[in-house]
């Protein structure tokens, strides 16, 4: 990998090379999944797969390597620093200032409100980070940037999924 003279942090692959394959497994065995966010990461890869070019082509790429190499966390497993379906994370691309949103799989926050979709290339990266931690953040051409995850928070929120049955609901738990 070379270093691109476009700017310092970001870094180039040639074509999605072996390096990159290398760094996103790297990545994907760092980080812990809640079994509803490996069921849901399924249903993206058949998404990502069916559109098959371009960002979706990589979408699918990352999250499988996430299915195949992450772990899962055992339902009594604390997993308060994790990011997962539901969370406010705080996180940062090459160093630039902070940014915050909430995670989701389905249609519970609209992008206008700060919700980052875990079928996107910045929200298949987040998802199972643990706070703290740097992460090669893959971009549509193959060329990577660096994302930190500064934070996570778990709250209550508005919405949130659930697995029911093998299948995701959305559930309004606070009141208009």
């Amino acid at each position: 990998m070379t270093m691109s003279e476009q700017t310092e942090h970001h870094i180039e692959t040639s074509g999605f090379d072996r390096m990159g394959h290398e760094a996103l497994r790297i990545h994907s065995a760092a980080c812990r999944l809640t079994k509803m966010d490996r069921r849901a990461l399924a249903d993206h890869i058949q998404r990502a797969d069916a559109i098959g070019t371009g960002a979706y082509a990589m979408l699918a790429r990352l999250l499988s390597k996430k299915l195949l190499y992450a772990s899962v966390l055992k339902a009594d497993e604390p997993c308060g620093a994790i990011a997962k379906a539901g969370s406010r994370v705080t996180y940062a691309i090459d160093d630039l200032s902070s940014q915050e949103g909430r995670l989701f799989h389905g249609n519970a926050y609209a992008l206008g409100q700060g919700g980052i979709p875990i079928a996107s290339l910045l929200g298949a990266t987040l998802i199972g980070m643990s706070s703290g931690s740097d992460a090669p953040f893959l971009q549509a051409d193959g060329s990577f940037h660096r994302v930190r995850l500064i934070s996570v928070n778990h709250q209550a929120t508005p919405f949130y999924c659930e697995a029911q049955e093998g299948r995701e609901a959305f559930r309004r738990t606070a009141a208009d």
